[in-house]
């Protein structure tokens, strides 16, 4: 599960600390490395001692730039309607240390030349891990506002998140999956104004139980108010509940089954009156590769591709500049919700001021797709697409404001409080 705020709607919080969530494509280029960049291929990251990368406090803007087309489908035979769309701001990371616990306190601050705003407050400590430390995600909360339309949310990781291993090696790979408890609060206030509330709990693999409280607050349409909870399972049906009593309805029960036969068997179940059909619907299997339900729903990969120079034009005047390159290949995938969501994300790291080896450029490549699957709340049970969202988005950063005061912080051994911290790995 994951939120769809952020920089144009495409970015979340966690890497930069920006943790993407919206992209897919193929790699923006690079160009053979010349002999003077031979020697970083051996030894690609300057910060090769178990030192934190950044130095606090620290705070570095990115300018960034969002283009995508949305594609939307009324029926399995009609022609799709398409808008393009694009946006612009800047996020500004604010990087500070709490000295007694060795905690950072990173800052995310997304202004939109659209006029929206996302403040993300993420807690991390730079661990130590194989050798050497590991980015951990502790939690992170955020509010963001576009206008009329609010949404306040927050994540919380008990065994913690590993986003960015250092130093980094060549060839290292590794995995940010991890398992998290979350709420997202939304409020649309106005003639259409709602309310709605989501609880939800999610395993490294994506599986998870959530459940929704939804209200209209304008005038008199309190019938319309209703609750539901989802329950997402790999190796057996997800079930997906929906209750509008308010409304003279009974409990819906809807049950995802595994594919069979190029079809997914959808089961609406309940005593009349319902709010949605009773029945069975056999949905023409949308999953992706093979049509077999994946091993994981949640899969969220790091490659070390090593030295490269940040590529020309996408990094505009990082461009040119030796870094170090980290691909990562995001996809979810939700049975019930009847989306798939995958990205690429090229991450260009380098010097950006003296303690400051960080993000110079990254490049994302994303594309979210719903589909018609048989939910209560879609657009049908075709099982091809009902919208599509393919974009790109580049964030670089500008002129970093450092206060080396701190030093190189050579992490003692209690320099952190001690977690139950464990490499995250798929299931």
């Amino acid at each position: 599960m994951q939120r769809s705020t952020g920089i144009g709607g495409a970015f979340l919080g966690a890497v930069l600390l920006i943790a993407i969530a919206a992209c897919s494509g193929h790699a923006p280029g690079g160009s053979a490395l010349p002999p003077a960049g031979q020697e970083m291929l051996r030894n690609p990251a300057p910060n090769t001692s178990p030192t934190p990368p950044v130095t606090a406090p620290v705070t570095i803007p990115y300018p960034y730039t969002n283009e995508w087309t949305t594609k939307t489908w009324a029926g399995p035979t009609s022609p799709p309607t398409v808008q393009k769309g694009s946006d612009s701001g800047v996020t500004t990371v604010k990087f500070a240390l709490d000295k007694k616990t060795g905690i950072y306190d990173v800052v995310e601050l997304i202004k939109s030349k659209s006029g929206s705003f996302e403040n993300l407050n993420s807690a991390i400590g730079f661990l130590r891990h194989h050798g050497g430390i590991a980015q951990i995600i502790l939690s992170d909360n955020y509010t963001y506002t576009a206008g009329s339309f609010s949404e306040t949310g927050m994540d919380t990781y008990p065994n913690g998140q590993n986003s960015f291993d250092f130093p980094l090696t060549t060839g290292n790979r590794w995995s940010a999956a991890a398992g998290h408890s979350s709420y997202v609060n939304i409020h649309q206030s106005g003639k259409n104004a709602f309310a709605e509330n989501t609880a939800y709990t999610e395993a490294a693999d994506g599986t998870y139980r959530s459940q929704t409280s939804f209200s209209n607050i304008h005038g008199n349409q309190n019938q319309n108010n209703y609750a539901s909870t989802t329950h997402v399972l790999l190796n057996k049906a997800s079930d997906y509940t929906l209750s509008e009593r308010a409304a003279g309805y009974n409990k819906l029960t809807q049950l995802f089954e595994l594919p069979k036969n190029g079809d997914i068997a959808v089961r609406s179940e309940g005593k009349e009156p319902l709010p949605f059909k009773r029945g069975t619907v056999k949905v023409p299997d949308w999953y992706p590769g093979d049509g077999s339900l994946p091993g994981t729903l949640y899969s969220d990969q790091f490659h070390v591709v090593g030295t490269e120079y940040a590529p020309s034009p996408q990094c505009g005047s990082r461009e040119g500049q030796l870094a170090t390159e980290v691909v990562e290949k995001f996809a979810n995938l939700d049975p019930v919700q009847g989306f798939y969501n995958t990205y690429t994300a090229w991450y260009y790291l380098m010097p950006l001021a003296k303690g400051q080896y960080w993000f110079g450029c990254i490049i994302e490549k994303y594309a979210n797709r719903t589909y018609a699957n048989g939910w209560a709340m879609s657009a049908g049970s075709w099982g091809k697409l009902s919208s599509e969202q393919i974009g790109t988005e580049i964030l670089i950063a500008s002129k970093v404001k450092s206060q080396a005061l701190f030093g190189g912080l050579s992490l003692p051994a209690l320099t952190f409080p001690p977690i139950a911290f464990r490499p995250m790995s798929l299931r």
